[in-house]
């Protein structure tokens, strides 16, 4: 299924868009299972999104939040993911899985977190929702350009140096990408846009969010012209 474009001129159409499908989502996997699962990334645009649905009036109780990627650091390092999502949501105390980047190695981090996306979420895992931040260089998640984790077509997890970042990451792979119900790219200001344009172009492996599908449910992306 091709991604769907969705373009917006201002930030408040932007965030009053997915904030209207967050409450069709949610409130169809609420009705029909009681619980709305969602992987959500750190980054620019997908915060601004997080800060502006901690003031909408939703059952938080009833919602699991997992980190779709993330550094092999300590949970109160700046660069991490797992903080940076929650400092998005503050006040509220969100229900957010993280990923145990206290295990030694990144390779027991990312086997960790795969078990309990598999006790969480079946096997295979499935998220009502995935919520991701489309990089300017066409990565989404820690599935960035020439790395590791683009050949991961088993496993729910990977660890991978990325050069990009100069770090160790740990992601979600394509395999749960492709078991999501929905799947958002969020993209916003003038320094993405050309990356957007080729979203609507033909799927090039060389950039990893064009080659992202779904195999139950539509692949979105939400673009923030400013």
């Amino acid at each position: 299924m091709s991604t769907i474009p969705l373009r917006f001129d201002t930030e408040q159409d932007w965030l009053s868009a997915l904030t209207v499908n967050w409450q069709r989502l949610g409130s169809a996997a609420l009705q029909k299972r009681g619980v709305f699962n969602v992987a959500l990334a750190a980054g620019a645009a997908p915060e601004i999104f997080y800060r502006a649905l901690s003031q909408v009036k939703w059952p938080w109780s009833a919602t699991r939040l997992f980190v779709s990627d993330e550094r092999q650091v300590s949970p109160d390092h700046p660069a991490s993911r797992h903080r940076a999502i929650y400092r998005a949501f503050y006040p509220l105390a969100v229900n957010l899985e993280r990923w145990k980047t206290e295990l030694p190695k990144a390779g027991d981090t990312a086997a960790d977190y795969e078990r309990r996306l598999i006790r969480d979420l079946g096997q295979p895992p499935r998220f009502d929702l995935m919520v991701l931040n489309l990089g300017a260089d066409g990565h989404a998640a820690a599935l960035f350009p020439g790395t590791k984790a683009l050949q991961e077509n088993t496993r729910h997890t990977a660890a991978h140096w990325v050069p990009q970042q100069d770090a160790q990451c740990l992601t979600i792979t394509y395999p749960v990408l492709r078991q999501a119900g929905e799947i958002w790219l969020l993209a916003k200001g003038a320094d993405v846009q050309p990356m957007t344009r080729r979203m609507e172009q033909a799927a090039d492996p060389d950039y990893p969010a064009t080659v992202i599908v779904s195999e139950r449910g539509a692949v979105k992306l939400f673009n923030c012209m400013i």
